[in-house]
């Protein structure tokens, strides 16, 4: 009777634990995306891509892209004699991303998204370290070689560069909210797929905060193929190669030909 007893009881604990685990796990948060396929036609020059949601009605939410990541390589350049700006150094990067995008919504600082962090709401934007996003936080991950580089001053260009072509970027406002309703409220984000966001998969991540502090988050999974020509392309420089350069010697030879064949109908030049 008192191993029934013992069993009932121990039963019974191991459930509480379970409802109570599941509970804490579950803060409320959804990610939906319209589209989890892209296709890189001959034409492709980006696109977007909208995700939506639903989260707890006082808290607010981030959402960050993330690609592979992968090792860089770059030369950092200096003036040599104080005259001429030469190639100085050879540094790589390792385990740095090819895409990182962060979309906040409009209310940033300390209002409601990170009221336990001090500054203006401007800055914060990118060093949100501490909710473990934005690109303070990602550094971290980052090894720089050689040690003795200046990792600030290594990161910070790459990430200029890394704007540039449009593969990072911090989107401030991008993030909107519906009506609150029975405790909950929606969002809804259109997701910048910039031309040079290579095919590959890429993780999308929302992350529910409250009070300065990250208390849930869920992800889904994006796949951009090539297709039509831009895959037959690829297919043949990467599986059939021999083949690729005798077409583009080939291509190249029946070009120059054309071009000499109208210049000369043309009178050529005086």
């Amino acid at each position: 009777m008192n191993r029934i007893l013992y069993g009932l009881i121990t039963c019974m604990l191991a459930g509480l634990a379970w409802g109570g685990s599941a509970l804490a796990t579950d803060g409320g948060l959804t990610l939906r995306l319209a589209r989890t396929t892209l296709q890189i036609t001959t034409f492709y020059n980006g696109t977007t891509l909208k995700a939506s949601g639903t989260l707890p009605a006082d808290a607010d939410v981030l959402l960050h892209v993330i690609g592979a990541k992968k090792n860089v390589a770059l030369k950092v350049k200096g003036k040599v004699a104080g005259l001429l700006w030469m190639n100085k150094t050879d540094v790589e990067l390792e385990n740095a991303p090819a895409v990182y995008m962060v979309y906040t919504p409009e209310r940033v600082g300390k209002d409601l998204l990170l009221s336990q962090l001090e500054g203006d709401a401007k800055a914060l934007v990118k060093d949100v370290a501490m909710l473990g996003i934005g690109y303070k936080a990602l550094v971290k991950d980052i090894a720089i070689k050689p040690e003795s580089a200046d990792k600030k001053f290594v990161f910070g260009e790459y990430v200029k560069l890394m704007e540039k072509a449009g593969v990072y970027a911090v989107y401030n406002g991008a993030v909107e909210y519906g009506p609150i309703k029975e405790g909950k409220k929606s969002f809804t984000v259109t997701l910048t797929i910039p031309p040079k966001m290579n095919a590959g998969k890429y993780l999308i991540e929302a992350i529910t905060i409250k009070d300065g502090k990250p208390v849930d988050r869920t992800s889904e999974e994006i796949t951009i193929k090539l297709s039509g020509l831009p895959k037959i392309i690829a297919s043949l420089a990467y599986e059939h190669s021999l083949l690729f350069g005798i077409m583009a010697v080939a291509i190249a030879v029946a070009t120059g030909l054309l071009i000499g064949v109208l210049f000369k109908g043309g009178g050529g030049a005086h």
